[in-house]
This record gives C-alpha cells, sequence and structure tokens, in this order.
C-alpha cells in the first residue's frame, strides 16, 4: 500500500513526526504543504494519504486548510492526521474536528487522527525549551510514533477529538506580523525571506520585511543564525528553538 504525507512545519517539529512516520512504512513519500498544490487526482481504494501539522491555538492552520481546499482526493483514499501540539495531549486537537470538517468539506472522511506533545516553540509567547530538555521529546515521541503507525496500518478508526476549539484567537493572526523587526546583529542573509512558508518576508535594503499574510509559525525568528530577529521586546531575552533533527535546508523554499 502506498502512502503519502503532507506535512506543514516552521521549526521543524512536524517535518521530524513526518519523516519517521514515512520510514515505518513500506512505501511512503513526504511533501511539503508550503510547495505546490499537486494538479492532479491523488491517492485511490489501497492508498493512504497523511496530514503532520502543529496546532495553532488549538486550530488547523490555514495553509493547511487552504492545501486541503485545493487538493482533488479520491473519495476511496484512507486519510489519517497527526497534529503535533506544545500543550497536553488532547489540549490542541481541537484541530482534529476542523480537519475532519476540511475534508467533509469535500466529500471525503477522515478515518484516524491523533497527537504527539513536542517541544513547546511558540516563542512569541513563552521561552523556548532548552536543546537538551527539547531531545527528550524527541525521544518521547519515537515511542509514540511506533504506536500511532501501528494504528494507522493496521486501519484502525479513531479520531481524538477535543472540544476546545479557538476559532476567535486565530482570526486576522496574519496581520500581527507589525511587531516582527531586526535589531543590529542582522547580516541580510536573506534566510528568513528563504525559510517563510507563505512569503510573507521581502529583502529591502538588506533587511527583511514583513507583509501582513503571517501564520505565525515562527520560522524566520527560529532559524535566523544571529538571533537576529525580534517580536517587540519580549523576545530578546528568549531562547531560540528548531528541532535539532532537522537541518535548515530541509525547510528552505
Amino acid at each position: 500500500m502506498n502512502t503519502t504525507i503532507f506535512y506543514f512545519s516552521g521549526t521543524g517539529n512536524s517535518l521530524f513526526v513526518a519523516k519517521n512516520i514515512a520510514s515505518r512504512m513500506e512505501v511512503c513519500t513526504v511533501h511539503s504543504i508550503a510547495s505546490s498544490v499537486p494538479t492532479e487526482q491523488i491517492g485511490g481504494k489501497d492508498e493512504k494519504i497523511g496530514f503532520v501539522f502543529p496546532s495553532y491555538y488549538g486550530n488547523l492552520p490555514r495553509i493547511v486548510r487552504r492545501f486541503i481546499s485545493e487538493l482533488n482526493i479520491h473519495p476511496d483514499t484512507s486519510l489519517f492526521g497527526v497534529v503535533t501540539m506544545g500543550a497536553p495531549m488532547g489540549m490542541g486537537n481541537g484541530c482534529a474536528v476542523a480537519l475532519e470538517q476540511a475534508l467533509a468539506d469535500k466529500g471525503l472522511k477522515l478515518r484516524y487522527c491523533n497527537g504527539i506533545t513536542m517541544p513547546r516553540n511558540y516563542i512569541l509567547k513563552y521561552n523556548p525549551l532548552s536543546a537538551n530538555d527539547a531531545k527528550k521529546y524527541n525521544r518521547r515521541a519515537n515511542k509514540r510514533i511506533e504506536s500511532i503507525v501501528g494504528e494507522i496500518l493496521a486501519d484502525k478508526s479513531m479520531i481524538h477529538k477535543s472540544s476546545i476549539s479557538s476559532d476567535y484567537l486565530y482570526k486576522n493572526i496574519e496581520a500581527l506580523d507589525h511587531d516582527f523587526f531586526v535589531d543590529e546583529r542582522c547580516t541580510g542573509c536573506g534566510i528568513c525571506e528563504k525559510i517563510c512558508p507563505v512569503s510573507n518576508i521581502k529583502i529591502v535594503s538588506n533587511r527583511p520585511e514583513w507583509k501582513h499574510r503571517c501564520e505565525h509559525c515562527v520560522a524566520c525568528i527560529s532559524w535566523c543564525p544571529e538571533a537576529a530577529i525580534q517580536y517587540g521586546e519580549k523576545t530578546k531575552k528568549r531562547r531560540r528553538y528548531h528541532n535539532t533533527d532537522i537541518n535548515i535546508s530541509e525547510l528552505l523554499r
């Protein structure tokens, strides 16, 4: 049975999970949701398609919702989702409901969805974990991935839902990039522009400008090699986090 995984990842957590799921599948390909949408119909009776993505405010990232809306999926395809979240298991899985609805809107049925707790990385709200503490999450995640893959391969029907829905928290988030700026350490290297999944950053006069269609994936601030990107005053003393098992080249566009 062929499996295709579409992932969305800012700091690398969801890519880490997608790659580790794929490594346990017999035949599996992994594609970035930030790349182009397939133009032909995908899936089929004996095929699986999975979506791996982070929970944003207990919701489905807008880029994932848009991507799914443009896909042409064969109705007999077995569909699954795996949600990465910094909150305890279940707290972020309101987006399982959103994924189920996004697929239902296209006449498709979600068969399986579960979550994996990964290192908290939303630097705009709190100080991320240290590298050593984060590695412990990766080790625990691998054990959980093994269990989840077993359930997917067994064609288990289960959707781990939460009643918590946070649509109101996620509205107009694209305009909340006004507080991003760079300090004197910026070298104009352009990594922030290349790593942004929605092309929201443009280098102008050797400095990045944010164009107000932000996903708040925090890829730019997390991967800046000089830690020169700030979000207001709150991030100046906070650690930068990205998954150490992922190379930045895997996320650059």
